[in-house]
């Protein structure tokens, strides 16, 4: 049994990704302030291709699958723009972050992910089991925008 199959486990890295993405921000638009926006951008993302190439090693034990290249070849186009899309979320928060703050840029994000993993799920998109958007999801999302008005305001 693998660690990632106990729920309790898979929950705690989430809230330890929480805080991570919440303090992601923050950090790179402090580099952003001594280094310009975009060498932040670029530096974020050469120490995390590094860290991703570290836990690669590690998954793998060193040693690649000898059929990963035919296997890297079935993969939709679409699963290659996950780093356009990191880049893309770097970036805004550098931008974002110095003038809207980190709890109003974060409320935001957060509450589109959210609205958008819920149509994701109701739609069925990127090969997602489907989900369906159900009232209690509607009125979860009145809520979810209803506090990123109040975080905004206060």
């Amino acid at each position: 049994m693998s660690l990632l199959d106990n729920v309790i486990f898979c929950a705690f890295i989430c809230i330890v990704g929480g805080v991570a993405t919440a303090s992601q921000g923050a950090v790179n638009a402090k580099l952003g302030q001594y280094t310009g926006q975009g060498l932040s951008s670029t530096i974020v993302f050469c120490i995390g291709a590094i860290t991703s190439c570290i836990y690669f090693l590690i998954e793998v034990k060193g040693r690649p699958s000898p059929d990963l290249p035919q296997t890297m070849a079935l993969a939709p186009w679409w699963a290659w723009t996950g780093g356009v899309l990191g880049a893309a979320f770097v970036i805004i928060t550098i931008l974002a972050l110095p003038k809207l703050g980190a709890g109003t840029t974060t409320a935001i994000i957060v509450c589109t992910q959210l609205v958008f993993s819920c149509v994701i799920d109701n739609f069925h998109l990127f090969g997602i089991p489907f989900r369906q958007y159900s009232p209690w999801r509607g009125i979860a999302t009145v809520g979810l925008i209803g506090c990123v008005g109040v975080i905004a305001k206060f």
